[in-house]
Order: structure tokens, then C-alpha cells, then sequence
């Protein structure tokens, strides 16, 4: 085989592995078309996934780049980090849910090769954002499939919420907020002809969250875009004064609304979000006093069993929900998943998002990074009260955000 051959065929599959990835972040929600191959469960998502992987490898065979791509697994931080977490817990804790155990495991294994090729393929900032783009136009076509599915009466929330196809509204709003947080910082910063195309897109992205009704993406991020707003308050946009007005009223009307849908139903019922993660918590705080819990976590994904087997002894009368996936914080889900170790490399990223985003720019030359490190603190505040995040889409959105939000910035504003 000539060299000219050699290199068309690296190009070939260079442009298929970018094209297979485009595919995959914007039809995200992909793995909701579910079949089998011969006896195995897959879905189109992991499909996808799977001949990005073979096209990326073998792009990198004819371009002799084989072993270093390989080695630059362990440059990912977040990448490294959460595999050897993972690791950890699958060597020493024995799961009690074999089923959920093995569901887990490929969640994250799919997630970690998406990731893995996003960052090996898209290397520069632009490439990246460019990606990110095209995520949050997939995201905005999935929220409006969303509302014919409901309108067509499938699916549909005893309170009328925005869910789709999806098992919870809070799970298309946590999808959603993301690329809406994105395109509002985008739309900020940006002076170039796409600002339109930023606008338009973080309105459809807000009706559609709205939709959803989701507490917790309205509040989370309104006080991410708020706190990008005071640090970046020279930004001309930014610094008028009606800005500032509009954001107060806007505030007001969001913690008016959630005192009132979310706060006050806990005191004048015996059943609202808020009293249901009442008995989440006091139960995870059961589980956590536990040494083995602590130093090992429960294992990938056991949080429901768990919660299952010892949620009645523990507050002493029926809970709410008997299936509770996930224990509503982020705290003690790093801890369960992967004990403390985990919930340390949850409070170090924490600690972290939150030092770069507390830098002083000048607004003009604010980098996309650092709008990659406010979408990830909107997982962490949202992560609060949420925590659906090993879960096939999210696990994807919030490894890639780890990723991005906490790469090094250029050394005029590095930490």
C-alpha cells in the first residue's frame, strides 16, 4: 500500500470519526432506541459509540499515532481519575444488585470512550465549542420531539410537566440547562455574526426548561449566569444598568416561585420534592455511618437497593418512593458510588470550579474555558438537591464538562 493510499485513508476516517462523534452528542438521547444484537442489549447510543471508537482507531493505525493516543488516556485527568475510582470499587465492594451493577458499568464505559474521543479528536478550543454547539441544537430538537411526544398524549406527567419520553422532567431539564447555560455566556461574550444563532437558541432552550418546571435548573441557573454576570460585570451588556435591574426582578421571581411550588408544600402537605428528599437524606445519612459505606462506598449503582432495604426502618412509616435512584446529592453520591476517595475528587473539583470561576477578567478576553467551568458549576449547585449523573446521557455531559471546565487556562490567568 502506497503512502498515498495510507494517508486518504487516515483523512477518510479522521472525517468519519468527527462526523460519528457530531452524530453522538447531538442525538444524545439516542440510547432510548433499545434492541438487541443476536441475545446482547444494546441501543443506538452505544452502537454509535462503538463505530466511533473503531473509526477513530483505525484513523490512528495509518496515521502511526496507535500507542501515543493510547498513552494520552491518562493526560485526561477526569478521564483517569473516575477509572480508577471505578476500579477501586469494583475490586472491593460486592454488589448486592448484580443487574444494576452490570448497567452501571456500561454506562460508564461508553461514557468514558465518548469523552476519551471528544478530547482526542476536537483539540482546540474552537473545535471543541463548535461540538458543544452542535449538542445544544441536538438538545433543542430533542426538547421540541419532547413536547409532541407529550402533546400527543404519551407519556404525560400528572402535572402536566415538559418530560418527553424520559423517566422524569428533572432529567430533561439536567439535559437541557447545560447547552442553554452555554449559549447565554456565548451570547454575552460574543460580538461575531453568530450571536443570533446564540440567542435564538438560549431562548428555545429557556422555554423548554421552563416547561420542564424544574426548580433546581431555573435556580441553578440563574445563580450560575448571575455569578458570571458580577465577575464579568465590564462587559458592556453586562454593566447597563437595565441588566442589572432585569436580573434582581428575575431573581425575585424565581425564589418567590420556588418558595412557593417547592418550600411551602412541605410545611402545608405531607408530600412534596422537598419532604421526599427529606427521607432520601435522613436515610443516606443511615447509610453513611456505616465504616465499610465510607472507606468503600455501596458500589456502581447500588443506591436504590439499598435505599429499598432499609428506607422503612429508618424513618419508621412508608417512604414516599420505595425506588429511589439516586440519593439527591452530590456529596453522598460520590461517597456511595465510590466512597471517600470519591467524595474527596468531589470536593477537590468543587473547590476547584470554584476558584476559576471566581477570577477577575477582563470580559473581552474571557476564554470559552472558563464558560466550560460555569456549566460545570451549574452540576455542582444543581447537584445539591439532583444527582442524576451516572446515568447514559448525563454521565456523558458531566465527565465531558469535568473535562473541559477543569483544564488549565493560558498562563496570563492560570490558577
Amino acid at each position: 500500500m502506497t503512502e498515498k493510499t495510507k494517508s486518504r485513508i487516515e483523512d477518510f476516517f479522521s472525517h468519519l470519526t468527527k462526523i460519528l462523534l457530531f452524530a453522538n452528542i447531538f442525538f444524545l438521547q439516542s440510547y432510548l432506541i433499545r434492541f438487541k444484537v443476536f441475545s446482547y442489549p444494546t441501543n443506538l447510543q452505544e452502537i454509535l459509540i462503538a463505530l466511533t471508537t473503531l473509526s477513530f482507531f483505525i484513523q490512528s493505525v495509518f496515521s502511526k499515532t496507535f500507542f501515543k493516543k493510547i498513552k494520552n488516556f491518562y493526560s485526561h485527568r477526569a478521564i483517569t481519575i473516575f477509572t480508577l475510582l471505578t476500579a477501586i470499587s469494583v475490586i472491593t465492594v460486592d454488589p448486592v444488585n448484580s443487574l444494576d451493577f452490570i448497567r452501571y458499568l456500561k454506562f460508564f464505559v461508553f461514557a468514558i470512550a465518548f469523552v476519551y474521543l471528544f478530547l482526542e479528536t476536537f483539540k482546540t478550543t474552537e473545535e471543541k465549542t463548535s461540538a458543544i454547539k452542535i449538542g445544544g441544537f441536538g438538545a433543542i430538537c430533542f426538547g421540541f420531539f419532547s413536547v409532541i411526544y407529550n402533546l400527543l398524549g404519551y407519556n404525560v406527567a400528572y402535572d402536566i410537566r415538559l418530560l418527553g419520553p424520559l423517566d422524569a422532567a428533572v432529567y430533561l431539564a439536567y439535559y437541557m440547562t447545560p447547552f442553554f447555560i452555554f449559549f447565554v455566556l456565548e451570547f454575552i461574550k460574543d460580538t461575531s455574526k453568530n450571536k443570533k444563532t446564540n440567542l435564538i437558541s438560549l431562548i428555545l432552550l429557556l422555554i423548554l426548561i421552563l416547561a420542564t418546571r424544574s426548580a433546581g435548573a431555573i435556580l441553578g441557573s440563574f445563580l450560575v449566569i448571575s455569578f458570571y454576570a458580577i465577575k464579568n460585570s465590564n462587559i458592556k451588556i453586562l454593566s447597563l444598568k437595565a441588566t442589572k435591574v432585569a436580573l434582581i426582578i428575575i431573581g425575585m421571581a424565581i425564589f418567590v416561585g420556588v418558595f412557593y411550588t417547592k418550600i411551602l408544600p412541605a410545611f402545608q402537605t405531607n408530600y412534596s420534592s422537598l419532604n421526599e428528599r427529606q427521607e432520601i437524606w435522613k436515610t443516606s445519612l443511615y447509610l453513611a455511618k456505616e465504616p465499610t459505606t465510607v472507606f468503600f462506598g455501596l458500589g456502581q449503582g447500588q443506591f436504590q437497593e439499598y435505599y429499598l432495604q432499609n428506607a422503612d426502618k429508618v424513618l419508621s412509616h412508608k417512604p414516599l418512593d420505595y425506588y429511589v435512584l439516586q440519593p439527591h446529592n452530590i456529596f453522598f453520591l460520590f461517597l456511595f458510588q465510590y466512597g471517600v476517595l470519591g467524595l474527596l475528587f468531589a470536593i477537590i473539583s468543587i473547590y476547584r470550579a470554584l476558584k476559576k470561576t471566581s477570577l477577575s477578567e477582563n470580559s473581552t478576553a474571557t476564554p470559552s474555558k472558563l464558560i466550560f467551568t460555569f456549566i460545570l458549576l451549574y452540576f455542582f449547585i444543581h447537584g445539591m438537591i439532583d444527582t442524576p449523573f451516572f446515568k447514559n446521557d448525563m454521565l456523558i455531559l458531566f465527565i465531558l464538562f469535568m473535562e473541559l471546565g477543569l483544564q488549565k487556562l493560558p498562563a496570563k490567568i492560570q490558577i
